[in-house]
């Protein structure tokens, strides 16, 4: 791996859903809650922000 910058282009309302996920996600762990639900559309917009990393990282897609 090099270290040669990784760009990702987020339209508004993926930026804002990562915003609020990972904001979401170190409160709620701070605090021993459980992280709020994330409704379907959050989770496809999401998904394609993982899945377009893993392969600009040089994965297949699949984040697992």
């Amino acid at each position: 791996m090099t270290d040669d910058p990784i760009e990702l282009r987020l339209d508004l309302a993926t930026a804002e859903d990562l915003r609020i996920a990972l904001y979401d996600l170190g409160e709620h762990q701070a605090a021993g809650r459980p992280i709020p639900y994330m409704d379907a559309e959050t989770s496809r917009r999401l998904g394609a922000l993982l899945r377009d990393l893993d392969i600009r990282l040089g994965g297949t897609g699949r984040c697992a």
